[in-house]
């Protein structure tokens, strides 16, 4: 993994996307209080589709299942056996009639039957692989429909744009293109579908269309859930007046504020329907990470090239990019070993570019499934020395704040190398996980200390070592993430922000790939370096970084910078990453954040230094006042037996 020190990362201007987020949210609020008289129309149509697509087919297969199997599955709680369970004709299983009928409702509730089938938690199992398949086995709308907005939409850019004749010219040319696309559409999404052409003077491009009528359907859902959502919290806050839940709880059992993240979810579904929107997401990645033209010194991958000038709010032209999709490349049985090899470090660069997303630039794709990613042979006809990975889908892009990334740095170290939990804790606040004033009392600290302690053992597990600083690394269990934090959530306040739930979803999948190629495949053995590497270099000399960097480096005891801690950091760093321990020192010392914690390091080391000479001095002074005092005593003894033995012969005489 490469952690080049003498290259700092470069500064990108996040403001453009900063102002579309803001707009979008300006938008939906007057969307929400100006046409809430249409929301009843739509909610007649979902409760039609529903009864009659979702619920119709799901009750008539409870029917008809026997009354005995039906009180055995209920009394033994097996609620899989049901949901696994073929009836009809067509033998579909329960969970897939249900889910067959979620796309009927639109593309909002196909949205949140996606992020529901990241769920197993919450779901049974059979029910979420059923809902999962909602990710690339979506019905497509009409063909002829589809051509007819690309033709139209291309044609008005032909007659706006004189730029456009480099790739079509003419009529015939656009009558040629439109010929050669597919005659079914590639790949159908909740939001729009795809066609393979050919763009004269190019090559392979991928031409993506919106759903007509699409966006009047969002709208209304958005209005319509904000509604619900509304009159939830208020039937949330009556239940709790009543009492009936845990005093110590800050929130009553299972209360969320729900307004807030409904609305960001129906926000999410908005932005993922604006092309230009997306076409802005696709510069700004491959700025960041194309392997052509990527700022980014760490982690490069394939974005596709967007065509603009074709491009419209309905029609997206960009790219083909030939490849094999992630999750069909993650099996050993039918693979060489090279071949496994390299899967493998295409999952591995996957993983880097999620935390690198996550730590380095704060902007992160925000529909990383692995159905969007690609093994890459070919692009635009050239074979490859070595296969790429590709990024498809930039409709949604979250953006993580810089006190995040760090405080996120900072957990990572302190559980990790330190583990230390009260510290944890304190970041929990820098975070924006917990309110500033969660943990001003010390009976509510003692109270979140306890419960983060009982959430980190339940999600983490510890090699077989002695507790304390070494370099053994935990194993994350990703399923106990979400009910590991229902306390915290339940019980502090503890927020949790939405897009750190998508990216969380992404590492467990891409490890879950990893380990089928190597058993022994530990994602943290990745986040930690890429953590240790972001702490030592601190590119952005974040304070806080800076702050626990000297603060894990202290002693316990003397409370100055230990020079035997630091040696450990740096074992770390060289043991996980494969760099020699002198060119990372070099490679800290001579980074931004570096040379601002240098002084503090020299400083501390004069003082340990000064230290040690002192007691030097304070044992060697010690140690000559006992010998000078024994020497007395022995001479006082060798003087009182000289007495004594003149006395005697005086006697004797």
């Amino acid at each position: 993994m490469p952690f080049p020190g003498k290259i700092d990362l470069p500064s990108i201007d996040l403001s453009s996307l900063l102002l579309f987020q803001q707009r979008q949210g300006e938008y939906l609020k007057r969307h929400q209080i100006v046409k809430k008289r249409r929301v009843f129309k739509r909610l007649v149509e979902i409760a039609l589709i529903a009864s009659g697509q979702v619920l119709r087919p799901f009750l008539c297969s409870v029917v008809k299942t026997e009354p005995n199997v039906l009180i055995k599955q209920i009394v033994t709680g097996d609620e899989d056996a049901f949901w696994k369970q073929p009836r009809g004709r067509s033998r579909l299983s329960n969970a897939e009639r249900l889910a067959k009928g979620v796309p009927q409702l639109g593309p909002t509730f196909v949205k949140l039957a996606q992020i529901m089938a990241t769920r197993p938690d919450i779901l049974p199992v059979p029910l979420a692989e059923a809902l999962g398949d909602l990710y690339d086995n979506l019905p497509p709308f009409d063909n002829l429909r589809a051509k007819k907005i690309i033709q139209q939409d291309i044609q008005n850019a032909m007659t706006k744009q004189s730029h456009v004749s480099q790739y079509l010219r003419n009529e015939n040319d656009l009558r040629q293109f439109m010929t050669c696309l597919s005659k079914q559409p590639i790949a159908a999404a909740s939001v729009s579908q795809v066609y393979k052409g050919e763009l004269p003077g190019y090559g392979s491009v991928a031409v993506k269309v919106l759903r007509p009528g699409i966006r009047q359907k969002v709208e209304q859902d958005a209005t319509l859930f904000h509604s619900i959502a509304t009159w939830g919290e208020w039937w949330m806050v009556h239940c709790s007046s009543m009492r009936h839940f845990d005093k110590n709880l800050k929130r009553p059992h299972g209360a969320v504020p729900l307004v807030p993240v409904v609305d960001e979810f129906t926000a999410r579904v908005l932005e993922d329907m604006d092309f230009g929107h997306e076409i802005e997401n696709m510069k700004l990645f491959a700025q960041l990470y194309d392997s052509k033209i990527g700022l980014s010194p760490t982690v490069k991958v394939v974005v596709p090239e967007v065509i603009e000038e074709l491009s419209s709010s309905r029609v997206l032209v960009m790219e083909w990019l030939e490849g094999t999709k992630l999750t069909d490349i993650g099996s050993v049985s039918s693979a060489r070993p090279d071949e496994v090899e390299e899967n493998l470090a295409l999952i591995i660069q996957a993983i880097e570019m999620t935390v690198s997303q996550l730590i380095d630039y704060g902007v992160l794709h925000g529909d990383p499934n692995t159905g969007n990613l690609l093994k890459i042979k070919k692009r635009k006809g050239l074979w490859k020395k070595k296969p790429e990975l590709g990024f498809l889908d930039f409709g949604i892009v979250a953006t993580v704040p810089q006190s995040f990334r760090d405080g996120l740095v900072c957990a990572v170290i302190q559980l990790v190398f330190a583990r230390n939990t009260e510290a944890v804790a304190d970041l929990c606040v820098d975070l924006g996980l917990l309110p500033k004033t969660a943990l001003e009392e010390p009976k509510d600290r003692k109270r979140f200390m306890d419960a983060l302690q009982k959430a980190i053992d339940s999600i983490l597990i510890w090699p077989k070592s002695k507790r304390g600083i070494s370099t053994d690394i935990p194993k994350v269990r990703f399923e106990k993430i979400l009910p590991a934090l229902t306390p915290l959530i339940q019980g502090f306040e503890f927020n949790i922000p939405p897009y750190s739930l998508n990216n969380v979803r992404a590492l467990a999948t891409l490890e879950g790939m990893a380990l089928k190629l190597d058993p022994n495949f530990n994602v943290l053995r990745i986040i930690y370096p890429y953590s240790i590497n972001r702490l030592m270099r601190n590119p952005r000399v974040s304070y806080k970084v800076q702050q626990t960097f000297l603060d894990i480096c202290r002693s316990p005891k003397t409370k100055l910078i230990s020079a035997k801690r630091v040696q450990m950091l740096l074992k770390d760093w060289a043991l996980w990453t494969g760099y020699r321990k002198r060119k990372i020192f070099w490679d800290v010392i001579t980074s931004a954040g570096g040379r601002r914690v240098a002084p503090v390091i020299l400083y501390n080391w004069c003082l340990n230094r000064l230290r040690n000479v002192l007691k030097l001095a304070s044992f060697v002074r010690q140690l000559f006042t006992k010998t000078i005092d024994k020497m007395r005593l022995f001479l006082l003894e060798i003087g009182w037996q000289v007495r004594r033995s003149r006395l005697a012969l005086s006697t004797t005489t």
